[in-house]
Order: structure tokens, then sequence, then C-alpha cells
């Protein structure tokens, strides 16, 4: 049996593990949390209460606290990232936001954005807190409400947020200010945010951040003082967010945009 676990997180909410299983099994057991996952290549055959399931590449699983489970993992090998939540944790989310219930089928299903916020939230460094926290939330939007929602639901309150971030560029602001100059609840803001902008506010806060970043690297601004000022948590964090988005480090930027300049023939992207 062949089990190698990476990027543990642990926590009083959650715990989270990115695993590689080759030629491994767990036998019949049982937890007290909910465990949710997803699988990233391979096939898992599962037994669960009873019943025989398979849980291919892309698909999700849940099991419900004191289910028993057992797993078989295809020779080929499987990759999975499995999350443990706190049943406490979960209830008071359903109580503070007025939500259906915290009674969920477990199984294995296939729900291509809860797949894609699993994803998202394990790929968030530990260190990040903030940006952890709303990739989190985004993940228990994914499963506590699948459905499209309203268009333009809670639009001036999110709106209100949109300038607020906009009039904040190099705070860091923590979610439950952001909250509550929407007037919404942390859960409910995150989910009309993303609805109406496509990303979670912090995320779209740093897209805020990256367009300034651009003008100031235009007017050849040095890098350090735009991390100082815009919020970045040092400078490896600018070049990695920067080069993401525009494909190139902002030294390179800021060159190609001053040969550009000094040519006289511009430089736009």
């Amino acid at each position: 049996m062949n089990l190698i676990t990476e990027d543990w997180h642990a926590g009083a909410v959650v715990e989270a593990s990115w695993v590689r299983a080759e030629a491994a099994s767990f036998p019949r057991h049982t937890h007290d949390e909910y465990v949710l996952g997803t699988n990233l290549t391979g096939v898992e055959h599962i037994w669960l209460d009873g019943l025989a399931l398979e849980a291919p590449a892309g698909a999700i699983t849940l099991y419900n606290p004191q289910a028993m489970q057992a797993s078989q993992f295809s020779p080929q090998g499987v990759e999975y990232i499995s999350l443990h939540l706190a049943p406490h944790a979960i209830e008071q989310v359903v109580r503070d936001n007025n939500l259906a219930g915290s009674t969920f089928e477990q199984g294995v299903f296939h729900h291509v954005g809860l797949h894609r916020a699993i994803l998202d939230f394990a790929a968030t460094p530990a260190s990040h807190r903030a940006e952890q926290e709303e990739a989190f939330i985004q993940l228990l939007c994914q499963w506590m409400e699948p459905g499209p929602g309203k268009a333009g639901e809670q639009h001036i309150g999110v709106q209100h947020s949109l300038d607020y971030l906009r009039d904040n560029l190099g705070a860091k602001i923590e979610l439950d200010a952001l909250a509550a100059v929407a007037g919404l609840s942390k859960y409910h803001f995150v989910r009309c945010f993303k609805k109406h902008t496509g990303l979670g506010p912090l995320q779209y806060q740093m897209q805020l951040r990256l367009l300034e970043a651009r003008k100031r690297l235009r007017r050849q601004q040095h890098s350090l003082q735009i991390v100082g000022e815009l919020g970045f948590y040092d400078q490896s964090h600018f070049i990695n967010a920067f080069r993401k988005v525009m494909g190139v480090t902002p030294q390179a930027y800021a060159q190609a945009f001053k040969t550009k300049a000094r040519n006289g023939t511009g430089f736009c992207r």
C-alpha cells in the first residue's frame, strides 16, 4: 500500500489533504466529520453504507458523519483531494444564513463548479488566510446552493462593496468588513458578489490592484513601492500575480513599455 499525502491544512473547521494512492485500499471505517472530496486522476471503487459506487476522475464524493465507507484504488493510481468538515461548523453556516438544512445526500456525483472550488481551496496557500477563507466560502456556496440564483441579486449591496474596494486598493480588507459594507452575511455576500462579477471579492480586488500596478509600471514606479502601496504580501506575490495575468514579469513589462516609449511606438495590451 502506497499513500502519499501533501499540502496538509489542519484546523478546527476543515482539514484538507492532497493524496496520491497506488495499489492501495482503505478497509471499512467511519468519520465524525463530513468528508467531501474530488478525484483528479484514476478510479476509486467505493463501498458506502452497503452500496457499491465508482468515482472516476472529476467526480465528487461525499460521506456524511458516521457513514461506513471503504475504498479500493485502481492499480494505475488515484490522485484526489479530501476535505474533513466539522459538522458543528456546517450547521452554524446553515443557521446563520437560513439555508434549507444540513442533511446532504451522500455518494458520488458530478458538479463542475464544486470540483473547481475544491481545487481552488486546496491550491490557496495557508499563509494567505483571507484568500483561503474566501475560497472556503465559495466552496460552501457551490456545495450548499448549486442553483443559479437570481440575476442581479443584492445588486446595491454588491455595488457598495465594489466602490469600497476601488477606494481602498492598498488596504488588506477582511471579508467581514466587506460584507458589512454590503449589508449582507459573509456567506451571502461572497455568493452574490461572485454571481455579479464572476470572481470572489478578494480575487476582484487583486484584479483592481493589478490594473493600478500596470499604470504605475508605465510611469516607471519601482516595483517595491508598488508592493508596499497596493497591499501585496511581498514582491514574490506581486510578481507571480502579475505574470499570471499579463504573461510577463512586472520588470519585463516596465522595460518593454520604457523601450517602446523611448522609440515613440507606444505599448498596449
